[in-house]
């Protein structure tokens, strides 16, 4: 490339890592600002913080390792471009947590104040003008945001290969800024849309948004199909024969997590609400989802016995390719088993110490065999696909019943019985056949 810049990059998570490792691999030199210490150390083991296919050869590749440097502290200079890329999660009080955006902004701030043209990646709430450019304390001219739309399990794939790129610009931008802005996010032919701040905010919200709603109507028709007796998956794909729908954002589960959907709903939502607006759409996609969580456990609690009152999750983290447990629906559904006296044994292949993190009273496994033994039910709680190839035949003599709830459609569902299980699927009639407990005992069926 013939333009190579040096960048700052703030925040060392999902975001800022695809982004330091993908703009190091476009030829530019980072310096990559995180103010965790355990994020730090394992950088400079040569390690990612966190799981995200792909991302770990990226960085082990010298050339591109090279150009990163991990500091503590944004260094006065030298810096084109500041890209800040920290995390803006839903506090307790359901609107988005600006402090950490607070703290890199002012942190930044006298690299903005020298000039230095300054990128907001972080989602931000829509209506958030007037705080960035308080906490920037720089030109509003030279302030831009470009919202971020990686998705995670292919994170840096999408920085490489974006679907288009979205650049927010207050008035009056500095052109010379937005050149340097617009040569560092541009990739190739993609499309790219330079918009008011404003529009950016809701483009990102609104896609986010928009996404969620998908997921909600198709877990809902779930479980319409469930108390008809009818087969969810067979219904969409007849929906999605229709060119105006298709299919894709349309696989049903018993929920929806990550860290940008239920936020997204729920920042449009709140924002609605304070200009006076309903906004019933967002609000019943939120509530929509919190109840097929709910309901899920339910039909997990009904099927277990007295004596086998030991739930096996299998998966934690919020979807397959991630480490990333926020808002994840398995561990919803974790908590509220446990909440009823079940005792939950997870496993996952890389969210498990997260997951820990975040329930405690949370059981761990090693293996999923591990977390199967002597279990009431298994549970699919993420569609990771080395759950397919487990020994489901050497599993069922071991499992206390062989029960499984599959959340994700992953499992041979016909195969599973055909050895004896009990399996129950989301979207699909429920199961009138008892499953056998050890002991002579049967579960309800």
């Amino acid at each position: 490339m013939s333009d190579t810049y040096h960048l700052t990059v703030v925040g060392a998570g999902y975001v800022g890592l695809a982004t330091a490792i993908g703009l190091a691999s476009r030829g530019h030199t980072v310096d990559l600002v995180e103010v965790r210490q355990d994020r730090l150390d394992a950088l400079a083991r040569g390690e990612l913080p966190i799981h995200e296919p792909g991302m770990d050869a990226a960085f082990a590749d010298p050339v591109v390792r090279d150009r990163i440097r991990a500091v503590a502290r944004i260094p006065e200079g030298p810096s084109d471009l500041v890209l800040i890329c920290v995390g803006t999660p839903v506090g307790e009080n359901g609107r988005s947590d600006l402090r950490q955006l607070q703290s890199a902004l002012e942190a930044s701030r006298p690299l903005a104040q020298s000039g230095v043209p300054l990128v907001i990646r972080s989602t931000l709430p829509v209506g958030s003008n007037d705080q960035i450019i308080r906490w920037a304390g720089g030109d509003p001219s030279r302030i831009f945001t470009n919202p971020e739309f990686l998705v995670q399990g292919r994170a840096l794939e999408d920085f490489l290969a974006p679907s288009r790129v979205v650049i927010g610009r207050f008035p009056d931008a500095d052109a010379k800024a937005l050149a340097v802005v617009e040569t560092v996010l541009s990739v190739g032919a993609c499309p790219v849309m330079v918009v008011s701040v404003a529009e950016a905010d809701l483009i990102k919200n609104g896609a986010n948004a928009f996404l969620a709603l998908k997921l909600s109507y198709a877990n809902e028709l779930a479980v319409l199909c469930e108390e008809l007796g009818a087969d969810v998956v067979t219904v969409i794909d007849g929906i999605g024969l229709d060119p105006r729908l298709g299919k894709k954002y349309m696989q049903p589960g018993f929920g929806f997590g990550g860290s940008c959907l239920p936020k997204d709903l729920r920042s449009l939502t709140n924002v609605g609400r304070d200009l006076g607006l309903e906004m019933h759409v967002t609000s019943a996609a939120s509530e929509a989802n919190e109840s097929h969580q709910r309901r899920f456990a339910r039909r997990i609690l009904g099927s277990l016995e007295p004596g086998a009152r030991r739930v096996a999750m299998l998966g934690l983290a919020f979807k397959a390719g991630t480490d990333d447990v926020r808002s994840s629906p398995a561990l919803r559904v974790a908590e509220l088993l446990m909440a009823r006296g079940v005792e939950v044994v997870g496993y996952d292949p890389h969210a498990a110490r997260n997951a820990a993190a975040v329930l405690p009273g949370l059981h761990l496994a090693a293996t999923a065999e591990e977390a199967l033994e002597g279990a009431g039910a298994a549970v699919i709680g993420t569609e990771w696909p080395e759950f397919r190839e487990l020994d489901w035949r050497s599993i069922a003599s071991r499992m206390a019943a062989p029960v499984v709830f599959d959340g994700r459609r992953l499992l041979d569902g016909p195969a599973l019985r055909a050895l004896g299980f009990r399996y129950e699927a989301v979207g699909a009639p429920v199961s009138t056949q008892p499953a056998r407990v050890r002991g002579g005992a049967r579960a309800a069926g």
